[in-house]
This record gives C-alpha cells, structure tokens and sequence, in this order.
C-alpha cells in the first residue's frame, strides 16, 4: 500500500469529518485494506477519530498501535496523552502521571505543534509542577500565538501560582479571542470572587 493511497484516503476521511461526519469519516478508514491498517498514521487516523466521538478505550488502543509502529513521532504520543488527560478528568487517579510520562517522551522525540506543548502542559499542571507548566504553554505560544487552549491553560498555570492579576490579564485575551469560552468565563469568575472582586 503506497503513501499516496494512504493520503488519498486520509484526505477523504478529513473532508468527511470536515462535513460532520464522523461516522462515515471511521467508515472510510475501516474499509482500507488491511496492510494499511498496519502503518502509524492510519492508527493516529483511527485513534483521534475514536477520541472525537468519546471513545477513550478505542482511541488509547489505535494511538497506542500507531506508537508501537513509529515511535519517533512525537505527535503519536501526544495524542495518547490527551486521551490519558480526559481519563484523568473523568476520575482515573492513574491516568495522570501515567499522562505526563507519556508527555515527557513526546517530548523527548522533539515536540513541533503546539499542541503537544499545550498536552505536555496541562499535565504538568496536573502533576502540580506550575513553573513547568507554565513554561509549556509559553512554548506552544511561541509556536502559535493565538492558541486559545495554550493561553488558557497558561492562566491555570498563572492562578496556581498565585499571580492573580497575570491569570484574569491571559484570561482576558482568551475572551477577546473567544468571548464565548464558556471554561474562561467560569475560570474568571472564579477568580474574581477569590479576590473579592466580583
């Protein structure tokens, strides 16, 4: 099976999850021949499509397989530690150290998307290793500047250090970039009242 059989068909499966169809998105990709099931990207394909629908056991199984397949690809780990990251949200007390060594070796293969600065972030936060994390998030902003997910994460980073004024100061840009962003919102509420300024 060719790249170019595998980017056509990756191509296809991003114009239907591009539509809303995340359903028909998976059924393109089951239906690619079996030696293409084997390759790293298919599985990352397969593992973040299972992520989108909520699907934790099936997205940590595919992203796993696409990381025993190409292991230097720091994104593949990323992705697994986003999907350790929600099952730490969900209450798995093991889930987030298993998260931030999955983060640690991401990072080791050398990170090049914000994202997984933004992953690697987060739990580091988790972890409560603030300074850390607040050097993550500054690293995926220096990618992306205008990544709302880092600048928020980066306010986290901020409030658990106790800077206050600096976390509503980035909470401020995220709600100028997304006055919508119902966690910033909260997030800024919260604070204000912690400060009594609400």
């Amino acid at each position: 099976m060719t790249t170019a059989n595998l980017d056509s068909l990756l191509e296809k499966v991003r114009s239907l999850e591009t539509k809303g169809d995340l359903a028909g998105a998976v059924n393109a990709l089951q239906g690619a021949p079996e030696p293409m099931k084997d390759r790293g990207l298919w599985n990352y394909a397969r593992g973040s499509l299972a992520f989108r629908q909520g699907d934790l056991d099936s997205a940590q199984k595919f992203i796993e397989k696409a990381i025993e397949a190409e292991p230097e690809i720091a994104e593949y780990r990323s992705n697994l530690g986003a999907v350790l990251l929600e099952r730490a949200r969900k209450g798995d007390a093991e889930a987030g150290p298993k998260a931030l060594e999955v983060m640690k070796a991401a990072m080791r293969w050398g990170a090049t998307l914000p994202d997984t600065y933004v992953n690697y972030g987060l739990a580091l936060l988790l972890a409560g290793r603030n300074e850390e994390a607040l050097k993550a998030c500054d690293d995926a902003l220096a990618l992306d500047g205008g990544h709302v997910t880092a600048r928020y994460n980066r306010a986290a980073a901020l409030n658990a250090l106790g800077r206050f004024d600096e976390a509503l100061t980035t909470l401020d840009a995220v709600l100028k970039a997304q006055p919508a962003h119902a966690q910033a919102l909260a997030s800024k509420k919260r604070l204000l009242e912690k400060l009594g300024r609400a």
